[in-house]
């Protein structure tokens, strides 16, 4: 089972000029070092939604203990980390990250589609982060696969992966989805619910749940 780790970045003052000097270091320095490193940086968006200037990236690996190698070889990279304190004396930087593992209906088949896919322009994604009551997680992860084949049909969602924390908020459950048009649907108000008789049961298992919206950076393999 893939491992993987979810790194948010926030970048201050919050500006465009502040956010395109970090993804072009991004771009330039530190994704040719995970490659270097054994890191598989699958994708990294720009977040909307909540506090502005922050960024989102997953990184793969096959187990925690190839996790453990890649990351301790990358911490010896002398001039990575040399960039890095040149990079933060012009801006600020937080830094958090979460290990998780995969989840049932967060399927390779359905990665791998995501990622072989070349669209002419890049995509438009929502990151839906669910936080389970206890004991929800596995009644909510039963749930979420029957919606994601619901909504796949409709062609409303594309489900890309999903993954529940390892390391950090237990019971936490994320989805990444690609959103095929756009996130106006997602933003107007429509009277009824379709989705009822997924959307009660889950609320049961799995009561709060946030949505962010995000854009693909350059150096994402997901566009």
């Amino acid at each position: 089972m893939a491992v993987f780790l979810e790194v948010r970045h926030r970048i201050k003052p919050i500006t465009n000029t502040a956010f395109d000097l970090f993804v072009d270091f991004y771009a330039d320095t530190v994704a040719p070092a995970m490659e270097r490193h054994g890191i598989d940086l699958l994708g990294a968006w720009k977040v909307t939604g909540g506090e502005m200037g922050w960024d989102l990236s997953i990184h793969r690996y096959e187990s925690m203990a190839h996790a453990e190698e890649c990351l301790a070889s990358l911490g010896q990279d002398t001039a990575l980390w040399s960039a890095v304190e040149k990079l933060r004396g012009e801006v600020e930087i937080e830094e958090i990250t979460k290990f998780a593992n995969t989840v049932s209906y967060g399927t390779e088949e359905r990665l791998q589609a995501a990622l072989d896919a070349d669209p002419d322009q890049p995509r438009q994604y929502m990151l839906a982060v669910l936080q389970t009551a206890g004991g929800g997680l596995l009644p909510a992860i039963k749930t979420i696969g029957g919606l994601v084949d619901t909504m796949d049909s409709a062609g409303a969602l594309q489900l890309v992966t999903a993954y529940a924390s390892r390391i950090g908020r237990t019971g936490e459950l994320t989805d990444l989805w690609i959103m095929p048009g756009g996130p106006s649907g997602m933003m107007e108000y429509r009277a009824g619910d379709p989705l009822k008789e997924i959307i009660g049961p889950l609320r049961e298992h799995a009561p709060e749940e946030e949505l962010y919206f995000l854009n693909p950076l350059p150096y994402s393999k997901l566009q």
